[in-house]
């Protein structure tokens, strides 16, 4: 605690060129500016971004385009990132940044780079994340036993905390601060998620082996949710559904298991007659290797 580390900021991109350059913005008039900002392009066949207008809105700020691979997932992303910055020897803080998240204040990096000195590199963080609406998102919360394992989550009363930081269970990969190479092997996402489930997973391994996660209700940030990514709805679908199922097997008892797949089976058949595609892409997701 208390060594002043550097921050990159790092965003993981799928069509989301109309995003990235308001976030650009965003991050060229923070009163302290991130070392840099690499961003990982996974869909360089389909929708390839182009750097030069988030360039123009960054100014003297490095940028970095990281070509992923079509349809990567998030995490696969992130790994991708978390490697070249390792390879380039970079040993400090990373801030994990949706495209569509804003940075409205202006002081939302000095705000977090102050606290950061107050925890343990180890640590994985979150921040406050308000909707287009101004209310707060669930960015965090806690994993009860049972069948609604994710129920208590970061409500708007402890927005109004006067805490450093509260301890939870899990934190909302949209705004999350980590250094990867606090962590023994150097931390990296499951890539075998790939789409949504993938940072509660994160959390709860580095928790298991003692990292602390917390939750930081300031500064907060703004997130125009779904304006990062046009993947169809019907594919996101199939990726989520399996994202969950691999969430199931990993973290829950055999009897949750169960319990939630049976109940998403069925509600998928019931589904089948009236929104066909919908109830396809959820059993593809189920199935294994689907």
């Amino acid at each position: 605690m208390g060594t002043v580390l550097p921050l990159v900021v790092v965003s993981v991109a799928y069509h989301s060129q109309g995003p990235l350059t308001s976030l650009a913005a965003d991050l060229a008039r923070q009163t302290q500016p991130p070392q840099s900002w690499m961003v990982v392009d996974n869909a360089p066949d389909s929708g390839p971004l182009d750097p030069a207008p988030l360039q123009a809105k960054l100014g003297p700020i490095p940028l970095r385009v990281l070509q992923g691979r079509q349809g990567w997932g998030f995490a696969a992303g992130c790994n991708a990132a978390f490697a070249a910055l390792q390879q380039r020897g970079y040993r400090g803080w990373i801030w994990l940044l949706n495209p569509d998240i804003s940075l409205p204040a202006g002081h939302e990096l000095e705000r977090l780079q102050q606290q950061l000195q107050r925890y343990p590199h180890h640590a994985l963080l979150g921040t406050a994340v308000e909707d287009a609406a101004g209310q707060l998102e669930a960015s965090g919360g806690w994993i009860d036993p049972g069948l609604r394992f994710r129920r208590r989550r970061i409500k708007p009363r402890h927005g109004q905390l006067e805490l450093e930081a509260l301890a939870v269970d899990w934190l909302s990969g949209c705004s999350l601060i980590l250094c990867p190479s606090a962590h023994q092997p150097p931390a990296r996402f499951d890539p075998a998620y790939p789409l949504y489930y993938e940072d509660l997973d994160l959390c709860r391994r580095l928790q298991a082996a003692g990292a602390p996660v917390l939750w930081l209700p300031q500064p907060r940030l703004g997130h125009q949710r779904g304006e990062g990514s046009r993947t169809p709805s019907c594919r996101r679908l199939q990726l989520s559904t399996r994202s969950y199922c691999r969430y199931l097997r990993l973290h829950c008892p055999g009897w949750v298991r169960a319990l939630r797949l049976t109940r998403l089976l069925a509600t998928a058949l019931l589904r089948l007659p009236i929104q066909p595609r919908r109830g396809m892409a959820v059993l593809r997701g189920l199935r294994p290797g689907g």
